[in-house]
């Protein structure tokens, strides 16, 4: 018979389903075991979305009561864009939870596995703990430090070279590693560029068709940038940031577009 570890493996799993569409919400997943059978399993979709328990507890129905619910975050006891989880996990007559971690949200953090026990719902929590705060990183750096997560992406050689000597190299990396990125994109909130890359390489940005575009941010303090270049061709959201000097002249430049 499945562990509770293997359950919790099987939540992250589904949790990753939400990879690129949950944030600022952390990836949740949400398995329903009842006499050593699944009888229900959900994820947090999209941000606004239902939760993971919901989505687990409406599947699995009246088979819910009296069953263990296996999730990767502790449930939510507070109103947001949806109802509390722990009351529904009451209302579903759950009679185990086992979570990874608490929620580092201060509106949740103890207070829904406080919930559950004090209804007399047994609860076991810091199962497989580095695994889950790992799968959630982004959300943990932005909820405890108020901070985007942030990730260096280059490409370099062996001997720490990122561009040919003459600089006319486009990429020095491969279709494979060029293809990552690409779904890397597709999975964060914002990509930041300088001058000299728009200039020499004029990328898009985009996750070209691997998910959601990021929103494109620009650093411009010279004010060089035109709309001809390609990270301003409308296929995602571009914020071009410039000196205080050169504001009117790039309004005025992008104005006649």
């Amino acid at each position: 018979m499945p562990s509770d570890v293997e359950y919790l493996r099987r939540a992250m799993r589904l949790a990753r389903k939400g990879v690129g569409k949950v944030s600022p919400n952390p990836l949740v997943g949400c398995v329903l075991v009842k006499g050593g059978r699944i009888v229900g399993e959900g994820y947090h979709p999209y941000f606004g979305g239902p939760h993971a328990e919901i989505g687990a507890l409406e599947k699995a129905g009246p088979k819910a009561r009296e069953a263990a619910l296996y999730v990767n975050l502790e449930p939510c006891n507070c109103w947001g864009k949806t109802g509390p989880c722990t009351a529904a996990i009451l209302q579903a007559g759950i009679s185990r939870v086992v979570a990874s971690m608490a929620d580092p949200d201060p509106r949740v953090s103890g207070k829904g596995f406080q919930v559950l026990r004090q209804a007399g719902i047994q609860v076991r929590s810091g199962l497989l703990e580095a695994e889950a705060r790992d799968l959630n990183r982004p959300y943990l750096i932005w909820t405890t430090q108020k901070r985007p997560y942030v990730i260096l992406k280059s490409a370099a050689t062996l001997d720490g070279k990122i561009a040919a000597r003459n600089g006319k190299s486009r990429w020095i990396s491969s279709k494979a590693s060029r293809n990552y990125v690409h779904r890397l994109r597709s999975q964060v909130d914002a990509i930041l560029v300088g001058t000299r890359t728009v200039l020499q390489d004029d990328p898009e940005l985009t996750s070209h068709g691997q998910g959601k575009n990021p929103v494109r941010i620009i650093l411009d303090a010279g004010g060089v940038l035109t709309p001809q270049q390609k990270v301003f061709n409308g296929s995602a959201q571009t914020l071009l940031m410039t000196s205080g000097k050169n504001f009117n002249l790039l309004a005025k430049r992008f104005e006649k577009e």
